[in-house]
C-alpha cells in the first residue's frame, strides 16, 4: 500500500489551475499541518485596494484542505462542508501566509483551523472548516488528490484513460 508523500501531493496542489490563477502555492503538508503563501496581487484585491476577503476564505478552505490531506489515506477524498473566516486586519500587498491544522478527526467528519499571517507575521485572518470524509477505496485505486473530471464519469488523473 502506498504511503503519504508530500512532494507528490505538493506538486498535484501546486499544478492544480486555481492554485496557479490564485497566486498560492503550497509549501509544505505534514504531520495534520500545512503552510500556504499567496502573493497579493491587484487582481486579487477588492475595490478597497486591499486582499478580497474570499481570497482569505480560499486560504483557510485550503491550508485546512491540505493538512488534512496528510493524515488521511492517499485514496481518500474530502468536500468541504463549511468554512468561516474573521478578517482581522485589512491586506494591501506583499504575501500572505496560510498556517492550517487539523483539530479533530472522525471516520467521517474532519474539522481544522487556519491562521493567516501577514509578511511581518502579523496574524491578518483566521478560520476553521468543516470536511467530509468520502469515497474510500481500495489502495490499489488512483490517489485522490486534485483529480480532474470527464464530464459526468469518474474522476480521472492526467494522463489515465
Amino acid at each position: 500500500m502506498k504511503t503519504y508523500d508530500e512532494e507528490l501531493v505538493k506538486d498535484r496542489v501546486n499544478r492544480f489551475p486555481f492554485v496557479k490563477l490564485m497566486g498560492m502555492k503550497l509549501l509544505s503538508c505534514s504531520g495534520g499541518k500545512s503552510v500556504i503563501r499567496c502573493r497579493v496581487r491587484e487582481v486579487l484585491k477588492n475595490s478597497g485596494g486591499t486582499l478580497h476577503g474570499g481570497v482569505v476564505g480560499t486560504l483557510v478552505d485550503m491550508s485546512v484542505a491540505t493538512a488534512l490531506r496528510s493524515v488521511l489515506p492517499l485514496t481518500s477524498r474530502m468536500t468541504t462542508v463549511e468554512y468561516k473566516v474573521n478578517l482581522l486586519k485589512p491586506v494591501p500587498g506583499g504575501v500572505i501566509t496560510a498556517h492550517g491544522s487539523v483539530i479533530r478527526m472522525g471516520k467521517t467528519i474532519a474539522v481544522g483551523s487556519a491562521e493567516i499571517r501577514n509578511a511581518g507575521g502579523e496574524p491578518v485572518a483566521f478560520g476553521s472548516a468543516t470536511f467530509y470524509i468520502l469515497n474510500v477505496r481500495s489502495p490499489g485505486e488512483s490517489p485522490g488528490i486534485m483529480v480532474a473530471t470527464t464530464g459526468r464519469s469518474k474522476p480521472v488523473l492526467k494522463g489515465e484513460s
